[in-house]
């Protein structure tokens, strides 16, 4: 089982319409995120100030987040995991 710490420092990406917060997997620094759309459909977060939203449903998010992680479901570059909204809902259903 590898050692996940969230590092905080999350970031408003108006570029890829996500919240990204960095992550340290077993020492090595990756990027997660999840998308304006889950965030809005699951917790009404505002587009245009989601890190408030973010915040209030951190828990749930790094914990869905560590799951993603644990199975694998990296980007391409093996860099990065993006939370979407069918993410959540398969999550937040268990």
């Amino acid at each position: 089982m590898p050692n996940i710490k969230f590092l905080g420092n999350e970031t408003h990406d108006k570029m890829s319409n996500t919240v990204s917060f960095p992550v340290l997997v077993d020492g090595q620094e990756i990027e997660c995120a999840i998308s304006y759309e889950a965030l809005h459909n699951h917790f009404r977060a505002d587009y245009y100030d989601p890190i408030p939203t973010f915040m209030a449903h951190q828990r749930t998010i790094h914990q869905l987040a560590e799951k993603l992680i644990m199975e694998g479901r990296f980007e391409n570059d093996k860099k990065r995991i993006v939370i979407r909204s069918q993410d959540l809902t398969n999550f937040l259903k268990k």
